[in-house]
């Protein structure tokens, strides 16, 4: 015995027998400790509870809305959060249900064979509710202001009218069907798409409900500040020999003119300048449709196009006689008189006027102006221009013997 004591080989036997027993109080006692970790379950609260029912015909009106889910396995390597939450499914299926408060199971999907999975509760209670359709018509609510001096017009909507779906308990809730709108800042009409909602008589929106259409079309006119004032269309140049100009016949009379405040306001007590139309060349009856020109600064003007009809008839002459001559600018210390070639006093002048007959047999003598100016003219003996103002001078005109120019005395008046 005491041989083997002392032998350096006993010595080695013993120390590996000891390291062995160790070895296996340590793994033999971990073993167990694993396994019934691994059984034990794991929890999962505030687990959504899905509802699968006919959402044609029914509405969820009462539910549980979250459950427990406990979770057991051998396998400690099935964790909950080694579940993706999109792979599993918690729900009760009411597909064959109809209206009323029903008692259902609780069902899931989605999860390892390998694990147990209990839901707390098993069984819930759920209420469906029958769906009703009201029809409603489209209120368009417009947010904001459009741009300083422009102003908003009626909205026109498309389809104007939508379908409601809601739990019956709730068709005296829907007070309207809402398209919104923002008006802010524009300066042009709009025109845009937007989703509907159901609103209640308080204006809140009313969650679940269903519409159709989803969305509507919705044009807003937005226009600048205007003015409707007369149109003046400007005849250019005189009428080829022989001819004259009976009427001359406008699909418009008046213009609506679009601009900023400012220049808007400025045409109020104006007319608007029309299109040009050039005489020289017309010789017969003429129909055009002509472009109203656009003024600085307008930003629109309403019709855009207008027609106007020229009627062209053979030239007559009437013969005016003592038409009187009127002096204008003269200073108020001086004092003047009209000269006749023979050195007498004149204060009337003969000739003749050209035009179209019925133009002419409708014209009186104050329809005409015969007009010497003499302004910043001193005492003297001049040789004034005559200007004849006609109250038709697109229509009449003088003929060649009318005189252009006649003798005119300036003096002093006698203090």
């Amino acid at each position: 015995m005491d041989k083997w004591l002392n032998s350096h080989w006993f010595a080695r036997a013993v120390a590996l027998l000891l390291a062995v027993m160790m070895w296996m109080v340590v793994n033999l006692e971990s073993e167990p400790t694993s396994s019934i970790d691994g059984n034990q379950p794991v929890f999962i609260d505030g687990v959504n509870l899905h509802v699968k029912y006919d959402t044609d015909q029914f509405q969820v009106v009462k539910q549980q809305r979250t459950v427990q889910v406990a979770l057991q396995s051998n396998n400690p390597f099935y964790r909950h959060n080694f579940f993706p939450s999109d792979s599993w499914e918690v729900y009760v299926d009411a597909t064959g249900l109809g209206k009323g408060t029903h008692k259902v199971p609780v069902q899931y999907k989605g999860f390892p064979d390998e694990v147990k999975v209990g839901i707390i509760p098993n069984m819930v209670e759920i209420t469906l509710e029958e769906k009703k359709t009201v029809e409603r018509e489209v209120n368009v609510e417009m947010l904001g202001q459009v741009a300083p001096g422009y102003s908003a017009g009626e909205p026109i909507v498309k389809p104007f009218r939508a379908l409601v779906r809601v739990p019956e308990s709730q068709v005296d809730t829907v007070a309207a069907v809402k398209a919104s709108v923002d008006l802010e800042g524009a300066t042009s009409p709009i025109k845009t798409t937007v989703p509907l909602k159901v609103v209640d008589k308080s204006g809140n929106v009313i969650q679940g409900a269903d519409v159709v259409p989803l969305t509507v079309e919705v044009n807003i006119p937005v226009t600048s500040p205007f003015v409707k004032v007369p149109l003046k269309i400007n005849l250019t140049n005189e009428m080829p020999n022989g001819y004259s100009l009976a009427s001359v016949d406008s699909s418009v009379d008046e213009v609506t003119v679009y601009g900023p405040k400012e220049v808007v306001d400025a045409l109020k007590s104006s007319t608007y300048t029309g299109p040009s139309i050039d005489l020289s060349n017309l010789t017969s009856d003429r129909v055009l449709e002509l472009k109203l020109p656009l003024m600085e600064n307008i930003v629109k003007v309403e019709p855009e196009y207008l027609k106007v009809s020229l009627k062209v008839v053979p030239s007559t002459t009437k013969r005016l006689e003592k038409i009187p001559i009127r002096i204008s600018g003269l200073s108020e210390s001086m004092q003047a008189k009209v000269l006749s070639t023979d050195g007498e006093e004149i204060s009337t002048v003969d000739f003749d006027i050209i035009g179209a007959a019925e133009v002419l047999d409708q014209f009186r003598q104050e329809d005409l102006q015969i007009v010497a100016d003499v302004s910043n003219m001193p005492a003297g003996v001049y040789e004034v221009a005559l200007n004849y103002i006609f109250n038709q001078s697109d229509y009449i005109k003088q003929a060649s013997n009318a005189p252009k120019q006649v003798t005119v005395e300036i003096t002093n008046k006698q203090r």
